[in-house]
Formats: C-alpha cells, sequence, structure tokens
C-alpha cells in the first residue's frame, strides 16, 4: 500500500518553485505531453490519459526511490510551465540520469524562472551525485545546444545507459557533466544573472 502521507520534495529559488509531481498537477503534464509540438521528442508514443497518469504515479513513481518528476512553477503568478526531473539514481556510483524536461508553456521558454530551475535542479542534485547523464534525439538541436551551455559534454567513451540511446525508433546522443564541470558552466551564467545565482 502507497503511503499517501509522505511528504512531497520541493524547491524553491527566487523565481521559480520545483514542485513533486501530485495529483493536481496531473492536467497540465498530459496536456503539455500530448501536445504534438511537445512529444516530437519525447519516449511517449501514445496518447496520455488521466486513467494512464494516475497508474503510472500509483504503481510505478511512488514505488521508486530512483526518479524524481518534479513541476516547474512561475514563484510570481503561481503558474505550472512545465517539466523536469530524474531518474537511475545510484547513491552507491553516485550519478544520475537528468531529464524529463519539457516546457509546456511556451511563454516560458529561454524565461528567467526556466533558467533558474535548471540551476536548483542541479544544485540539488549534486550533493547526491558526482555525474549527471542525459540523452537528447540528435535532431534536437536547441536542447543539445542547452546542455553543452550548461556544462554537459557528448560521451565519446562507453556508453552508460545504451538503452536510453535509442527510444522509440530514435537515435539519441548520451552527455555526461561532473560536479566540476557544472560549477564551472554556472560561473559562467552568473555573469549573465549575477542577482539570480549568486
Amino acid at each position: 500500500m502507497v503511503d499517501n502521507t509522505k511528504k512531497l520534495f520541493k524547491i524553491e529559488g527566487k523565481t521559480v518553485i520545483l514542485e513533486e509531481i501530485a495529483p493536481p498537477f496531473f492536467s497540465f503534464v498530459i496536456e503539455w505531453r500530448n501536445n504534438k509540438e511537445n512529444n516530437r521528442y519525447l519516449n511517449q508514443n501514445f496518447l496520455l490519459t488521466n486513467e494512464k497518469e494516475e497508474e503510472w504515479y500509483e504503481s510505478v513513481y511512488r514505488k521508486d526511490a530512483t526518479q524524481g518528476f518534479l513541476i516547474m512553477i512561475d514563484r510570481a503568478t503561481g503558474t505550472p510551465f512545465g517539466t523536469m526531473g530524474w531518474t537511475h539514481m545510484d547513491r552507491q556510483q553516485h550519478r544520475c540520469i537528468s531529464g524529463r524536461l519539457l516546457i509546456g508553456d511556451y511563454n516560458y521558454r529561454s524565461s528567467i524562472p526556466f533558467t533558474e530551475a535548471g540551476f536548483i535542479a542541479s544544485d540539488y542534485l549534486y550533493t547526491l551525485v558526482d555525474t549527471m547523464y542525459c540523452h537528447v534525439v540528435k535532431e534536437s538541436r536547441k536542447v543539445l545546444a542547452l546542455n553543452k551551455h550548461s556544462g554537459y559534454v557528448i560521451n565519446n567513451g562507453k556508453i552508460q545507459y545504451p538503452e536510453e540511446c535509442q527510444i522509440n525508433g530514435m537515435d539519441l546522443v548520451e552527455l555526461y557533466r561532473t560536479k566540476a564541470m557544472y560549477e564551472k558552466a554556472k560561473q559562467k551564467w552568473s555573469l549573465y544573472f549575477p542577482n539570480l545565482l549568486s
């Protein structure tokens, strides 16, 4: 039986709040993930329904301590605008996969809350891991560029998660970022956002 009294995970930044997925957010996630422009590069080849979301949440997500699914919320307006999170959290090997990145509300692309969300999530995750991996569809140039600007580099060595590099007929590239690489990238970003990343 799932313990529904479990306190949900939440991080508050200056302009954004990251709040763990819960039933009140299901309608947003369903709308975003079923949007054809959004789900072009997602590993979802089916129509998401409330029933499917509830089943995944209760039978998979709530029982799996190796993953996190966060809703990005504009702190000023309370508007949910996208998702991010992680999977494959391995505290013994100090690594995880960063993912689930989706901007559902297009008004928040390139926004300050979205920018801050990536940093406060990474700040948290690097208290648990030394290295983060991510997998991006090769044709998704904007996401590849965003990850590279955030300190990730393409893994030209042994692929750590080969099962993540071929999904629904799409070829994905594996990137990785150590904590030191992240701190270096964050330092560069802080020149542009000194009040946000101080």
